[in-house]
């Protein structure tokens, strides 16, 4: 291939030649396509890695919303024993009120049958 001020090429029956300034332009116009192809394939790239990423956040996101309920389960059962705790204390308190205040009264009954034996 000779170095020569134009160039040929060839579509079908026809033959073309280019001066410099042509060429010049093709040749700018090849480089930039080159460079958009390449910025393409980087863009391409970077989109495939942060769909990776957005799975891998959702991925995430279920397990600690899994973790999330499990807590709120836990939460939940531990609030209904605290409840049923209560309630029993609740009871007790009542049933330990309730056996003072027969005991007061027995007393009381026993004192006063033993005064009136006393007294008469």
């Amino acid at each position: 291939m000779s170095l020569t001020l134009s160039s040929e090429a060839q579509s079908s029956d026809t033959t073309r030649c280019y001066g410099v300034t042509t060429l010049r332009k093709i040749a700018i116009t090849l480089t930039k396509g080159q460079h958009c192809d390449t910025l393409l394939k980087l863009s391409e790239l970077q989109i495939q890695n942060r769909d990776t990423t957005i799975l891998l956040l959702n991925d995430n996101i279920q397990g600690y919303k899994i973790e999330s309920s499990l807590k709120e389960s836990i939460i939940s059962r531990k609030q209904q024993e605290i409840d049923t705790v209560n309630l029993q204390l609740k009871k007790t308190k009542r049933n330990l009120w309730l056996t003072k205040a027969g005991w007061l009264l027995t007393t009381l009954g026993l004192s006063a049958t033993t005064v009136y034996f006393i007294i008469h």
